[in-house]
């Protein structure tokens, strides 16, 4: 479900994927090839959400923005997603970047003001607290995440063919 809000209507590009189960809400924009799975929801109602080419936001997931309140009034994090990223099953993104070519495993959540770094893989059910800025092709495990190891270069490769394999799943529904 493609929903306006506040005068502003998600952007989907013409080559990416939203399941009819999903709801996007608002000022999203969903870059070239990318997909939105069963029951996942992007929703930006009080700022903005950039997902970038080949992203795939897996089923149940939530892209949301942050709302962080100082002594009188709120202020808001968008939320940004760059190319060929992963979002697994489950996972939250709440206020968060996550650059190019990463993973956030199922069930795994990233918080406000985290910043994902680039070929970085953050693993099943971790939690990035806020502010944590994640070295680029870095392993993140565990509550509160913490660095396991480095990820080799196959596995950096591979993250961009398991994109590249989403999105052309996702076309294969838009037919």
């Amino acid at each position: 479900m493609i929903v306006e809000f506040g005068g502003k209507r998600p952007r989907i590009h013409k080559t990416a994927f939203v399941h009819p189960t999903a709801t996007i809400i608002g000022d999203v924009t969903l870059g070239e090839h990318s997909s939105v799975w069963p029951g996942a929801v992007v929703r930006a109602d009080f700022g903005r959400i950039r997902i970038g080419r080949y992203t795939c936001i897996q089923d149940n997931a939530v892209v949301h923005l942050a709302d962080v309140y100082g002594e009188k009034k709120a202020r808001y994090l968008p939320t940004k997603i760059g190319n060929y990223v992963i979002v697994g099953h489950n996972a939250l993104l709440h206020g968060c970047t996550v650059e190019d070519n990463c993973i956030v495993g199922a069930g795994s959540i990233v918080f406000n003001g985290a910043r994902v770094g680039k070929g970085s893989l953050v693993g099943l059910g971790a939690v990035v607290i806020h502010d944590v800025k994640v070295p680029p092709c870095t392993i993140m495990v565990g509550i509160p995440a913490r660095p396991l190891r480095v990820l080799t270069d196959d596995e950096f490769k591979r993250i961009r063919v398991q994109a590249e394999n989403y999105a052309k799943l996702a076309k294969k529904y838009r037919c």
